[in-house]
């Protein structure tokens, strides 16, 4: 009798007694961390949110709404050479202590990171030049791929790191470092310093093929690798290969590779039609979708900035929804402050968090200072999460995850509250 109770009870959604330890707080418990079952209990799941014409009006708020992303398509020609240098002089990474390979940088060290920014280079009409990353590329705060961290002793956190780009990403170069080794440039949701040998220089015309293919396949997996003779390029989910033929059980894109005079080669190659990892076209908006692509990522390793070939917080969540063709933000407080459907959280206590929380759509965004959450249900009133987390608290004691988990919001911050008391907004992208 007390087995088929069990089983009721967790037919409906609830918690059975035996469950309670290996739930709360970050869980393996099995069902919990298989998106079988979120996707079960989401009873309408497989509808769909918005069509292909309400995700572009989607992705036009956005831009519209958030200065850091751009419509690469109508990206100008010329940028003004006072406002390029009023980005790129912006040092604040350097204000604190740093440490390099665990000894503390020096002033002069931070003078020289300055100087290579090359500021007094720029002109005051910028004529943008046009290139394709060629391999999956790190987009860096200054131009360096030397880490710096605010620890000695830290190896995980680089301050200089911002972001990763997939091969075949179209970026407007806008400035050179002075030593020539890195570009300054803008990509689609970030602009930054990145190595010129990750990039191939090309005409307009071809760059906007990257920008806006006409038939793509989607890697829907957490992340596919493109061989070729030797070569081989990684692809994250959400990336897009521009499709060039098909047949019966095959298809031909084309991928990103470069000349001996730095220019862009596209090159050709098949894959085959049985492969799971890609998609042609974007996936159906539904939120369905969005946690089974969320779960491709659980228990893959935190990469801060898209470091170790994975995610962290808010490329989890960016990287859900741009298979479905939603294109975010790509830190977390510019998530929470772009366009969509926002429902404050900041001041009401935890009972009425935790009430507005349970109205939300599963693969609904939860904001936190620093950190997001993918809310994926509730169980007996508590609701569970999907996030890439690097640390909580336990007993007023840092311990670090360093992967993406499953949890409810009990998690403790440095502060004592828990990740339910900080939570300051909750984003429903539609």
């Amino acid at each position: 009798m007390y087995r088929f109770l069990c089983s009721l009870l967790v037919a409906v959604g609830m918690l059975c007694q035996p469950w309670a330890a290996e739930a709360s707080g970050i869980t393996n418990y099995p069902p919990l961390v298989n998106p079988d079952y979120w996707v079960k209990q989401n009873g309408a799941g497989d509808k769909l949110v918005l069509d292909a014409a309400g995700v572009q009006s989607l992705n036009a708020k956005i831009r519209a709404q958030s200065r850091t992303m751009w419509d690469m398509t109508s990206y100008p020609a010329t940028y003004s050479g006072d406002a390029l240098r009023t980005r790129i002089m912006d040092y604040q990474a350097l204000e604190d202590d740093l440490y390099l390979n665990g000894n503390k940088v020096s002033e002069n060290y931070k003078n020289i990171l300055r100087a290579q920014t090359n500021t007094k280079a720029i002109p005051n009409v910028v004529n943008v030049r046009y290139a394709v990353t060629i391999t999956r590329a790190a987009i860096r705060n200054l131009p360096t791929g030397q880490g710096l961290f605010y620890y000695a002793g830290d190896k995980e956190f680089d301050v200089l790191q911002e972001t990763t780009l997939d091969p075949g990403e179209p970026v407007a170069i806008l400035h050179q470092s002075e030593n020539t080794y890195f570009y300054y440039v803008q990509s689609h949701n970030y602009s930054g310093w990145i190595s010129r040998f990750n990039v191939a220089l090309t005409d307009k015309k071809t760059w906007l093929q990257f920008a806006a293919p006409k038939e793509f396949l989607l890697v829907t997996d957490a992340k596919y690798a493109v061989k070729f003779g030797k070569n081989e390029l990684l692809y994250q989910q959400g990336a897009r290969l521009p499709l060039v033929d098909e047949e019966l059980d095959l298809y031909t894109v084309e991928v990103p590779t470069k000349l001996p005079n730095g220019n862009l080669h596209k090159q050709k190659i098949t894959i085959p039609k049985i492969s799971k990892a890609v998609h042609k076209g974007y996936l159906p908006y539904t939120t369905n979708n969005i946690i089974r692509s969320a779960f491709k990522f659980y228990g893959m390793p935190y990469g801060w900035g898209g470091l170790k070939e994975s995610v962290d917080c808010s490329s989890l969540i960016l990287n859900a929804y741009r298979t479905v063709g939603i294109y975010l933000p790509r830190n977390t407080d510019q998530q929470a402050n772009t366009a969509g459907i926002t429902k404050q959280l900041l001041g009401l206590d935890n009972t009425k968090k935790s009430e507005l929380i349970k109205g939300l759509v599963p693969g609904a965004a939860l904001y936190m200072d620093g950190h997001g959450l993918m809310y994926l249900g509730q169980i007996n009133g508590t609701p569970y999460c999907i996030h890439a987390l690097g640390s909580h608290f336990i007993n007023g004691s840092q311990r670090r995850e360093m992967q993406v988990v499953v949890s409810d919001l009990t998690l403790k911050r440095s502060s004592g509250n828990s990740f339910l008391e900080d939570l300051y907004a909750a984003k429903e992208f539609k």
